[in-house]
């Protein structure tokens, strides 16, 4: 994006801040985790941010001011097989992606649930709760991002350990090109 001022051009830098949700302690549960710290390893420009939530996660969302996108990595409970990798895109700024009915069917739609599934019991994640309270309350305070981008990788594993199961390990690589891929818009003089 750039703006005119006087003769010059300015590039405005977009914010983006990639969120790795988790819990290290319970194996597969923890590759959003996993997935932030291999990204805090890549030489990204300063307009994107990589946080290591843990299991605080989206709570943190709530002290961030002027993200153009958020990008959130977490295992998702959707029923298919160990490494299944989700994705859904939000655009805050179109009428039907609200929060909300909204935030819900476009969730509910990528990971192949009934919308009302995620106000009743049944959880996608152990952070859902968290992920849906932080972005509404985000959007009560105006701060929200003009993108949401939810990448989830669907567990095998959810039992005591530090490490990733060897199938779910296999697709950090695949999960790191898609947050790659989704921040390549925003990078600015890289």
């Amino acid at each position: 994006m750039q703006i005119k001022t006087g003769d010059n051009l300015t590039e405005i830098q977009h914010r983006v801040l990639i969120l790795g949700v988790g819990n290290i302690l319970l194996r597969d549960e923890g590759i959003g985790v996993h997935i932030a710290q291999q990204l805090n390893k890549y030489d990204l420009p300063d307009n994107v941010e990589v946080i290591d939530a843990g299991t605080a996660g989206l709570d943190i969302l709530l002290s961030q001011e002027g993200l153009y996108k958020l990008v959130v990595i977490d295992a998702v409970k959707a029923g298919n097989g160990p490494g299944t990798i989700y994705k859904t895109r939000l655009n805050v700024w179109q009428p039907q992606a609200r929060l909300g009915d909204g935030l819900r069917t476009a969730i509910a739609k990528t990971f192949g649930f009934d919308a009302a599934t995620l106000t009743g019991q049944s959880q996608i994640s152990l952070h859902q709760v968290s992920l849906l309270d932080a972005l509404a309350a985000a959007e009560k305070m105006d701060c929200l991002p003009e993108e949401i981008v939810i990448i989830g990788v669907e567990p095998g594993e959810v039992d005591l350990g530090l490490e990733l199961t060897e199938k779910i390990a296999r697709s950090v690589p695949e999960v790191i090109e898609q947050v790659l891929e989704e921040i390549q818009d925003v990078i600015h003089g890289k």
